[in-house]
Parts: structure tokens; C-alpha cells; sequence
């Protein structure tokens, strides 16, 4: 799948993405509940003594992943999946069936949630991202936990002095498994870029073998020398980005549970309770610190693309600039000097014998010297606004909203001058959004905010259009984009249907 299909399908509504046949939707919900059974199988194998001291329980992040990337609408496949795990011959039916209500319900949370959040592109690719994959799953796990812990204590499986405990392990359980399954699917669900098995195949295989030895090596010794695998958890999150952090981490945490369960390694204590703590914990922070300093690498390496094709797009826009005043002027201002010096001449050779004439000729001249001269007055203005330079960013903008074909509402401006690359740069936001807005949002209304601070300028300009803007190739917004990236600011564009469009911009202000 290419990576704008991969995008399409991660950023649609899951509403929109319902089966396209009958025969296509059983097919997927029965493969769900199969994934989610091997997966409870696989969790039964990593506890000490039943589902409640489960370090972790994979098939939750299964279950997550698939209507993640699947939709909603196969939720079902969560149900009879749970509902086949259970061992009923160890839980009273009412218990299970309540475990079940409550797994079946995170699922849902869990996706609601990552959806709201991360409305764009995958969450691994940013930090903000992953804090939304920890929110959410926090909150799924926490109902589940709440659930599955009271149907317990309803059916007299468990007492009240261990709802406490139960509840803890269910909830670091089915975080812990999440966590691991997850960014891992989110991951890998692309395939690999063209070229990339025949660059770094060797350097890949080195990360892999590194993490099991270390894992390996590390969960089987001591507690300082557990740590000796955040090192190669790091190598492979800077040298690989998520799919590299995902799978060094998925790898570790095999080799850490497996031992603990096995009663060896750092995290095997007396207490059972203790040890299953420990390891969810050490999952935990594995995870997130590593996902979180990919995240950061990806979002890092996109920036950069994204600043060398502006510069790209810059220059060619910078020569396509260049070759338009050189054809302005040529047609223009320089037409009308070549024939103000011919003018001039004939008026010399005339002054003498036909002063009258020679009259005539000098005030022809002084007419088209005064339309050349509003000419190149109009070529500079287009090339850096008078108005700007004079009278500052506040005056500017205020310009640009008396001569906007919307009314324009300036609800804040800065009273001060900033620095003059600054200031270009935000008269041409704004310049943007205003044509943009007259061109296709059918707006009734324009809002401008612009705050400066210490440090930095943020400039806000919303419609009541329309909206459904896009950063097409070649268009106005990508321009707006190239210019605030250029000076190291960021662009935020938020435009659903039918509710306006605001272009969010902040502008970093140097150092006096």
C-alpha cells in the first residue's frame, strides 16, 4: 500500500469505512475473533496463576489495532472472540459475561478516543501522537479494569480487601499489551519504501540480534543491568523511527515477560503481585520512552523533507518572480522610457524652428513619464508593500482589510514593530488567507488575531465559509506553508466541511 493510501485510510472517518459486501464483513469479523482468541491464548501463556495476574493481555491491543485500521463496524469480532476465550468452567457465567460487556467496551473507547485525538495521519508520528495512544488506552483500560474487577466481586470470585490489586494488574495488564500491539500494527501496517531491504538490511538485522541478546541477557540478570537494552532500544528508534522502536521493544518485552513468568530475571520477587507490577511497569516506560523519541525522529525527518521541498518550491517561485518583473518591466516602465527619450530628442532637434510642437512633445513626455513612474511605484508595491515598511505589521494588515471584498473583524493586533523578516512574513499570511477566502470559501466574515510575545508571533485567521481547504501542490496554502517553515514557524490548517476554515500560523521572533 503506498503511503497516500495509507493515509487515506487512517485519516477516514470509520464511519465511512463499512464493509463493501456481506460475504467481505463476516469474513472480517470472524478474522477478528479469531486474532483475538490466538491472542488470549498467547496471554494465558505470559501469567502466573489466571487472567487476573495476566502481566500482559495482547488481544486487546488486537482488537484495537484491527478497528483502528479496519473500522468500527467489525466491533462484533471483539465479542465472540472474548466470549470463546473465557474459561467458564472457572468463572461463574454472570462474571464472564460482565469481563466481557467491559473488554468489549474499552475496544470501543480506546478507538472513539485515538480517533478524536489524532485526527490525522498515524499516531506514531509525533509526539503529541503518542501521548494520545497513552491517553486513550489509559482510559479504555481503566472502564475494562472497572467492569471486569466489579463482575468479579459480584460473582464471589474475588473479596474486597483484593479489588484493589485485582483492579491494578487488570488495568497495567491490558495497558502493558496495548502498548506492545498497538504502534506495532500501526507500524508495520505499511510496507517497507522501495530500496530500503537492500541499504540497511545489515544494520537492521544488527539492531534485532542486539535487542534479543540484550533483552535476553538483561532480564535474566540483576536489577543495574536491566537497563543495558535502552541503549539499543535507542539505536533503534533513531536509526529505524517507529517500525524499528515498535519491534526492538516488542522483542525486549517477549524476552522480559517470558522470564519473570518463568520466575527468573530481574522482576521475579517472592510476591507474585510484585512481580507482575514490576514488569508492567518496566513495559511501560520501555515503550513510551522509546515510541516517544521515534516520534520525535519521524516528525524531525518529515520536517526536514517538508523544508527542503519548500526550499525547492521557493526558489523556482523566486525565479518565476524574477522572469515576471523582467517581462513587467520590459513591456512596461521600459517601453515607456524608450519612448520618453525618443520624445526627448525629437523635442531638442524642435525647440528652435517649431517651439510649439517641441511644447507639445515635452508634455507628452511628462505624461508618459508620470505613467511609468506609477508603474514601477506598483511593480515595488507588489514586490514589498509601502504601507509595511512604513507603518508597521498593525497598519498592513489594517490595509489589507479595508480593501478585503469580506468584511474583516481585527480582533487583536500588535501595538509594536518586530522584526522586519517577521513582519514580511505575517503581511503575506494574512495576505493569503484573505484571497483565499474571497476566492473560495463564500464566507460572510473574516477574524484576524495577531499576539506577539517575547519570542515568538501568532497570527490566527478564521472564515465562516464553507471550509474543505487543502494544501493542493502549487496552491496558495502550500505557499503560505513554504514561507512560515522557511523561517522556522509552523502552519496549522483546520477546515472540515460545512464549518470554516482557520489557518493557525506562529512566527518565531529572533533575538534582538
Amino acid at each position: 500500500m503506498s503511503e497516500l493510501a495509507y493515509r487515506e485510510a487512517v485519516d477516514r472517518p470509520w464511519l465511512e469505512r463499512l464493509p463493501h459486501s456481506p460475504v467481505r464483513y463476516a469474513a472480517g469479523v470472524l478474522g477478528l475473533a479469531g486474532l483475538y482468541y490466538a491472542g488470549a491464548k498467547t496471554g494465558f501463556l505470559l501469567e502466573f496463576s489466571g487472567p487476573i495476574a495476566a502481566i500482559v493481555w495482547l488481544p486487546v491491543g488486537v482488537a484495537i489495532s484491527f478497528l483502528y485500521l479496519g473500522g468500527l463496524a467489525y466491533w462484533p469480532g471483539v465479542l465472540i472472540g472474548d466470549l470463546l476465550a473465557n474459561n467458564y468452567s472457572l468463572l461463574p457465567l454472570g462474571s464472564a459475561l460482565g469481563q466481557t460487556c467491559g473488554n468489549v467496551l474499552e475496544v470501543v473507547i480506546v478507538v472513539w478516543l485515538l480517533r478524536r485525538l489524532v485526527r490525522h495521519g498515524s499516531p506514531l508520528g509525533s509526539p503529541r501522537g503518542v501521548g494520545a495512544i497513552a491517553l486513550s488506552i489509559a482510559a479504555g483500560a481503566a472502564v475494562s479494569a472497572t467492569v471486569g474487577t466489579m463482575s468479579l466481586l459480584s460473582g464471589g470470585v474475588i473479596g474486597i480487601h483484593g479489588l484493589a490489586t485485582v483492579w491494578r494488574t487488570w488495568l497495567l495488564g491490558d495497558a502493558s499489551g496495548a502498548l506492545l500491539v498497538v504502534p506495532l500494527a500501526l507500524a508495520w501496517y505499511q510496507p517497507l519504501p522501495k530500496g530500503w531491504r537492500h541499504g540497511r538490511r545489515l544494520e537492521a538485522a544488527a539492531v534485532v540480534l542486539t535487542c534479543v541478546a540484550l533483552a535476553e541477557f538483561a532480564s535474566r540478570s540483576s536489577s543495574p543491568l536491566t537497563y543495558l537494552v535502552f541503549p539499543a532500544l535507542i539505536w533503534a528508534a533513531l536509526r529505524f523511527g517507529q517500525r524499528g522502536a515498535t519491534l526492538a521493544v516488542a522483542v525486549t518485552a517477549v524476552f522480559v515477560v517470558w522470564n519473570t513468568t518463568h520466575y527468573a530475571g530481574p522482576f521475579h520477587f517472592t510476591s507474585i503481585t510484585r512481580s507482575v507490577l514490576s514488569t508492567q511497569l518496566f513495559i511501560a516506560v520501555a515503550v513510551l520512552s522509546t515510541l516517544s523519541l521515534a516520534a520525535v525522529v519521524t516528525e524531525r525527518e518529515q520536517f526536514a523533507l517538508r523544508l527542503g521541498a519548500s526550499r525547492r518550491r521557493m526558489i523556482s517561485a523566486s525565479d518565476n518572480a524574477r522572469r515576471r518583473i523582467e517581462h513587467d518591466l520590459h513591456d512596461g516602465a521600459q517601453l515607456r522610457l524608450t519612448w520618453l527619450a525618443l520624445r526627448l530628442r525629437d523635442s531638442a532637434e524642435l525647440v528652435e524652428r517649431e517651439p510649439e510642437r517641441a511644447a507639445t512633445l515635452l508634455a507628452e513626455a511628462e505624461g508618459e513619464l508620470q505613467l511609468a513612474i506609477d508603474e514601477l511605484r506598483e511593480l515595488a508595491n507588489g514586490i514589498h508593500p509601502a504601507v509595511l515598511v512604513d507603518f508597521g505589521l498593525a497598519e498592513a494588515i489594517k490595509s489589507l482589510a479595508l480593501r478585503s471584498a469580506i468584511t474583516v473583524e481585527l480582533r487583536e493586533l500588535p501595538a509594536e514593530r518586530l522584526d522586519p523578516s517577521v513582519e514580511n512574513v505575517a503581511y503575506y499570511v494574512v495576505a493569503e488567507a484573505i484571497a483565499n477566502a474571497q476566492k473560495y470559501s463564500e464566507a460572510s466574515l473574516l477574524e484576524v488575531w495577531a499576539s506577539a510575545s517575547k519570542h515568538v508571533l501568532r497570527l490566527q485567521v478564521a472564515d465562516n465559509g464553507v471550509g474543505g481547504a487543502t494544501e493542493g501542490s502549487g496552491s496558495g496554502l502550500e505557499g503560505l506553508r513554504d514561507r512560515v517553515e522557511a523561517v522556522g514557524g509552523s502552519v496549522e490548517l483546520s477546515s472540515p466541511a460545512g464549518g470554516g476554515t482557520r489557518i493557525a500560523v506562529a512566527i518565531p521572533i529572533p533575538a534582538a
